[in-house]
């Protein structure tokens, strides 16, 4: 029973004051490994979170969830992803920043395909705020490009052999 409530009281404190508060300062930004991405390519995600204060930041989270994104504006990369509801923490030194690796691959292609634009994604610490938005591009694969190319230039021969046949 002591135990019981020793971990109720554990848990209270460490969401009254590990949680974010106006006294807690982190800088949250995102970045993509790379500006541009042909169709089908997984795309990598970094949300950063830095401590830009004097002192040592820890950051403290009601799960493994501890960093998410939002792509688009509409898919939250924790989407059918399951989390165990265990305290976690980060501790981040001073001008120190820790950065976690989240990918866009197939699993979450499937759930939301990126197709060929440009897309915006926000990055997430959880509790404690979210990053600007960051814009990359999805092209298509140098092979469509071809293919289109070719197409083109074969619609050209046709319409130059149809305005040839017209004329005489």
């Amino acid at each position: 029973m002591k135990t019981k409530i020793m971990g109720v009281i554990t848990v209270a404190l460490l969401l009254s004051f590990g949680g974010a508060t106006e006294a807690t300062i982190v800088d949250i930004s995102a970045a993509t490994n790379k500006p541009v991405y042909e169709l089908g390519e997984e795309v990598v995600v970094f949300v950063i979170a830095y401590n830009p204060n004097p002192e040592p930041l820890t950051l403290f989270f009601g799960s493994t969830l501890q960093a998410s994104y939002l792509m688009d504006g509409v898919f939250d990369w924790t989407e059918k992803k399951r989390f165990e509801a265990v305290l976690t923490k980060r501790i981040i030194e001073p001008d120190h920043s820790y950065t976690w690796n989240l990918i866009h691959d197939s699993f979450e292609t499937s759930i939301y395909p990126l197709g060929v634009d440009t897309h915006i994604l926000v990055g997430y610490v959880v509790g404690y705020g979210e990053s600007a938005p960051v814009e990359f591009e999805v092209v298509p694969e140098p092979a469509t490009m071809l293919l289109v190319g070719m197409g083109m230039i074969l619609v050209r021969i046709k319409a130059r052999r149809t305005l040839s046949n017209l004329r005489g």
